[in-house]
């Protein structure tokens, strides 16, 4: 069911709060919007970036910086979605990077579920991915 107002924007503040760190590369606030359970996941786009627990987390953030001077996110849509106390969002990004003096646009889609615990809301599981190119459009 569609999220009500007042929790559409606590989910788009901690999703707000994701892109802020992650183009700011502050690792402690990243692992602060999630879990601390064993079983949060974080997919990235590549083959391997399948990351489990905050451990897992850390490293893939640390591995993505290590690969572009600047990545920044930009929200093109997004529908949130709940079942108290679950949330999930799905959202068209843009991702913005530079690296090797070559700016890239890039279009990204990001899902996510989210956990209400106390009066915070935390990522359970996150994916970003990049959508295909090969494939028509879909009419």
């Amino acid at each position: 069911m569609k999220a009500d107002a007042k929790t559409e924007r606590e989910v788009m503040d901690t999703l707000g709060a994701f892109i802020r760190a992650y183009r700011d590369r502050d690792l402690d606030r990243i692992l602060g919007l999630f879990a601390p359970d064993p079983d949060v996941v974080f997919y990235g786009n590549g083959e391997d970036e399948k990351s489990i627990g905050l451990s897992g987390i850390k490293e893939q953030a640390e591995h993505d910086w290590s690969q572009s001077a600047a990545v920044s996110l930009q929200i093109k849509w997004v529908s949130v979605s709940m079942a108290a106390p679950v949330a999930w969002l799905s959202a068209d990004l843009e991702i913005l990077a530079e690296g090797g003096g070559v700016e890239m646009s890039l279009p990204a889609r990001l899902t996510a579920v989210l956990e209400r615990r106390g009066e915070k809301w935390l990522f359970m599981q996150l994916h970003v991915s990049l959508p295909t190119r090969e494939e028509g459009e879909n009419k």
